[in-house]
């Protein structure tokens, strides 16, 4: 065979790799209509060659390529349509079935263009089929099919805004065709029943659609552009995306996705309604735990001839306040854990201004660090706890700062540490408090982080250096 020539393969540029992204976000509409595997092709710097760098299945029609193909360099020679589609600029059909792996395939390539310009080729393959009658649910399958795949040759699909396909109804869920005066020309068993679940009772041939619809309808062909919107009627919920179909600057039609979800939206609005109910219960457990900490203030208030218990409530509100910033957060956020570092945050603004101590700095570094409120709550106590005991026996009575960090989340175990910058006079060498089994707070801390997360407690020090607290909570096991 004799060497095919080389045309000239301008660069990718970004809106163009932008334009093949939204294509293949979209795709799959082209798949199901078409009952065809979808491969995209872009050359191969240098050579003749062509990489995949796009696959699809289909829904409606059993696979070719169960194997990933993306990243397979091929020829002309195993190719010679995408080579002709990418050289020529125009659709090309095989006239005769390919044989790939044994087996029939029917195969068209389409050059996809962006701004006038062919970027890739896209080629549709299919099973042969024996020849028989066409049914009319298939033939406009494969009519609609056929006019995307035009509009990808034009540079008109996909269109300007990007699409997702988990988000909106597919093919198999109800297609509706329209002509380009709105008018149906074919609606499948599933459309019509769905349109008849809000009041519609046919979608009769050359009629509009019924009100709400055809005024989407009428946006999506004046604008060139999908629409999508839920109706609701006669208490069912119908997902409707309408898809122009575009011819030059002129329509041909359009194609009507519909998916019925009344059940899903029920269950939505339960969903909702329970994590309303949530909020509520941790808005009030907030107020019921300030409600505390004010009354405990005042008891404080009253013994102002006692130092001592004085100390040991005002210990009280703090905890009672830390734990009471985690319900709020819960009000505002509710997705079943809880971002640590938010939470640290506001602990750590309470205690500066409760303290009393303007000598005394508190620097938090930490990131996004999602944990389960059931972590957050014990969390913060010894956060508040460890900040305390910093200040108290770190620093005693002269200035300094103490440094809070605090990382992990998620999938990996949460690390927590307080570091005071030494010098303190008014307690024993962090070392030899926990020898002595600490205070309250300090047996608090490790009855938390320990006893009740599962994770692990130290506190040294080194001359110079000042203490380090560090808790290491692990990764809580999921109930089976």
């Amino acid at each position: 065979m004799t060497d095919v020539a080389r045309p000239v393969r301008p660069r990718l540029s970004a809106e163009a790799a932008e334009h093949l992204h939204r294509l293949m976000a979209g795709w799959q509409l082209i798949a199901d209509l078409a009952f065809a595997d979808l491969l995209l092709f872009l050359p191969v710097d240098a050579t003749a060659n062509f990489r995949i760098v796009g696959q699809l299945r289909p829904y409606t029609a059993r696979t070719l390529y169960p194997a990933d193909l993306v990243g397979e360099v091929v020829s002309p020679t195993w190719h010679p349509y995408v080579e002709r589609a990418w050289r020529e600029g125009r659709r090309l059909a095989s006239p005769e079935p390919i044989f790939i792996d044994a087996e029939a395939v029917r195969v068209e390539t389409v050059p996809v263009r962006h701004r006038g310009d062919v970027v890739a080729v896209l080629s549709v393959e299919s099973p042969e089929t024996p020849a028989r009658p066409t049914g009319r649910l298939e033939a406009s399958y494969l009519g609609a099919a056929d006019a995307l795949l035009e509009m990808v040759a034009a540079g008109t699909f996909p269109f300007g805004e990007a699409h997702d396909p988990t988000a909106s109804p597919r093919v198999g869920d109800g297609l509706v065709v329209l002509d380009a005066s709105g008018r149906v020309e074919f609606a499948s068993p599933n459309a019509t029943s769905a349109f008849r679940r809000m009041g519609t009772n046919a979608l009769p041939l050359g009629q509009p659609l019924p009100q709400r619809a055809a005024i989407m309808v009428a946006e999506a062909m004046a604008g060139r552009r999908p629409v999508e919107a839920e109706i609701e009627a006669d208490g069912a919920v119908t997902d409707v995306g309408i898809v122009p179909l575009l011819r030059g600057t002129g329509r041909r039609g359009a194609l009507v996705l519909v998916r019925e979800v009344t059940e899903l939206r029920r269950r939505d609005r339960v969903i909702s309604r329970r994590e309303a109910t949530i909020r509520e219960v941790h808005h009030r457990v907030k107020n019921n735990l300030q409600t505390v900490a004010a009354l405990l203030r005042l008891q404080a208030r009253r013994l102002g001839d006692h130092p001592t218990a004085v100390a040991a409530l005002e210990d009280s509100v703090r905890r009672i306040a830390s734990i009471a910033l985690v319900h709020e957060t819960l009000t505002e956020e509710f997705e079943g854990a809880v971002d640590m570092a938010e939470v640290a945050g506001r602990v750590v603004r309470m205690l500066e201004g409760s303290l009393g101590r303007e000598d005394v700095r508190i620097e938090l570094r930490a990131g996004s660090v999602p944990v389960d409120a059931a972590v957050a709550t014990p969390l913060a106590v010894v956060l508040n706890e460890l900040v305390q005991n910093a200040v108290e026996h770190g620093l005693g009575d002269g200035p300094g700062t103490v440094a809070v960090e605090l990382r992990g989340g998620g999938g990996d175990p949460v690390n927590l540490e307080v570091r005071d910058g030494g010098g303190g006079s008014s307690g024993p060498p962090a070392e030899h408090r926990e020898a002595d089994g600490g205070g309250l707070g300090l047996r608090l801390v490790r009855a938390l982080v320990e006893e009740e997360l599962g994770g692990q407690f130290t506190l040294t020090s080194s001359p110079g250096a000042g203490g380090l607290a560090a808790a290491v909570i692990p990764v809580p096991e999921r109930q089976g």
